[in-house]
C-alpha cells in the first residue's frame, strides 16, 4: 500500500511515536513523510507524484483542513489517529467528521464518534516499541521500591503523598515533581528526576524499580477541552511500556484493562488508595510473583501490543473498508 504519514506537528513523545510509526510502515509498504508545516502546494505536489491510497495524520489539531479536504477530493482515503482522547473532546468531536476513518485510543470517545454518526470509527489504543522498552541490565543508579514516571496530575500527586505519609519505601518520582512535592523535597524516602526524559531513559527507570505505579489523566482536569464530561474508559501506552520492560505495575483499573491484560495474571490494579497500599505490602514481599506476573505481561505485550501489530490493524481496516 502506498501511504502518506503526515506529521502531527507536535515534539516530545510524538517525535518518537511518528519514528516508531514510520518505521514500521515502511517495513511492509511504500512511505512518504509530509510535515503539515511545509504548506498545501507542497502536498499536492508531493500527492501528485506519489499518488497514495491512504493519508495518515495522529491528533489534528495542527493540520488545516484544506489538506484533508483536497486529498479527500482526490480519492485519498483520509485516517486519523485520535491520541489524546478523551481529554480535546472538544476539538476531536469536530475534526473527526472530516477524516474518512477514525481511531481513537479509548472505548468511551469511540462509543461517541459512533453514535455521533462516525461509520468508521475503531478503538486503537497506542502501543509499545520492543526495541526500546526491553528488559536491561541495570547498575542500579535508578532503583526504587516504587516509581511513578508522567506528569504530576493532582490525583498522582495525592497518591505519592498518600504513600510518602503511610509506608516506609522510598518512592522516585520523574518529571515536573518538585513544585508539586516541594513541602516533601527534603523526605529521606523521596528522590525526584526532575524534568522530561526520553523513551530510552524512562525504560531505565521502568527496569530498576520494584513496582511502578501506573495512574491516568483525570477526565475533568481544568485544561482538559472535554466539557461533554467524557470519562476515559482505556489504559493508557505506559501500560504496555512497562510491561514491555518486564517491569511489575500497579495500574490505576480502568473498564477496558481486561480487554488487553489478565488482571491478578499478568497485571496488577487497584480502584482506591486502602487497595493501593495493601497491595504495594503485599507484591513488595512477594519477589517471585511480581516477577512471574511481569514475565507474562510482557508475553502478552510482545504477541499483541505492539506498533507493528496495532498499524497491522490499521492498514488492514482502511484496506479492506469501502469508504
Amino acid at each position: 500500500m502506498k501511504i502518506l504519514f503526515i506529521s502531527s506537528g507536535y515534539n516530545g513523545i510524538y517525535d518518537h511515536f511518528e519514528a516508531w510509526i514510520l518505521q514500521e510502515l515502511s517495513k511492509k509498504h511504500e512511505v512518504k513523510y509530509f510535515q503539515n508545516k511545509n504548506g498545501l502546494r507542497t502536498l499536492q505536489t508531493l500527492t501528485k507524484s506519489f499518488m497514495p491510497d491512504a493519508a495518515i495524520t495522529m491528533v489534528g489539531f495542527k493540520l488545516p483542513i484544506n489538506m484533508i479536504q483536497w486529498l479527500k477530493v482526490n480519492n485519498i482515503k483520509t485516517a486519523i489517529w485520535f491520541t489524546e482522547d478523551p481529554y480535546f473532546m472538544d476539538q476531536t468531536a469536530e475534526l473527526s467528521r472530516h477524516y474518512d476513518f477514525v481511531f481513537t485510543i479509548d472505548t468511551a470517545a469511540l462509543e461517541f464518534y459512533k453514535k455521533n454518526g462516525h461509520k468508521q470509527a475503531y478503538q486503537l489504543p497506542l502501543a509499545t516499541e520492543p526495541e526500546i522498552f526491553k528488559p536491561k541490565k541495570m547498575e542500579g543508579i535508578f532503583t526504587s521500591d516504587i516509581c511513578i514516571v508522567g506528569y504530576p496530575y493532582p490525583d498522582r500527586v495525592q497518591y505519592i503523598q498518600f504513600l510518602l505519609q503511610n509506608t516506609p519505601y522510598n518512592i522516585r518520582v520523574v518529571g515536573n515533581w518538585k513544585k508539586p512535592l516541594y513541602y516533601y523535597q527534603n523526605n529521606p524516602k523521596l528522590i525526584i528526576n526532575e524534568g522530561w526524559f526520553k523513551p530510552s531513559i524512562a525504560a531505565d527507570f521502568y527496569n530498576c524499580a520494584k513496582i511502578i505505579l501506573n495512574t491516568h489523566r483525570p477526565f475533568n482536569l481544568k485544561h482538559n477541552q472535554n466539557r461533554l464530561g467524557i470519562e476515559g474508559k482505556s489504559i493508557n501506552n505506559r501500560t504496555f511500556d512497562v510491561a514491555a520492560c518486564e517491569a511489575f505495575q500497579l495500574i490505576e483499573f480502568k473498564e477496558d484493562l481486561p480487554n488487553h491484560f489478565i488482571e491478578d495474571e499478568e497485571i496488577a490494579a487497584f480502584k482506591n488508595k486502602e487497595e493501593l497500599l495493601k497491595k504495594i505490602d503485599y507484591y513488595l514481599q512477594n519477589d517471585i510473583e511480581r516477577q512471574r506476573m511481569a514475565a507474562k505481561a510482557r508475553n502478552r505485550v510482545l504477541k499483541e501490543h505492539t506498533f507493528e501489530k496495532r498499524l497491522d490493524k490499521l492498514i488492514h481496516i482502511i484496506s479492506n473498508a469501502s469508504t
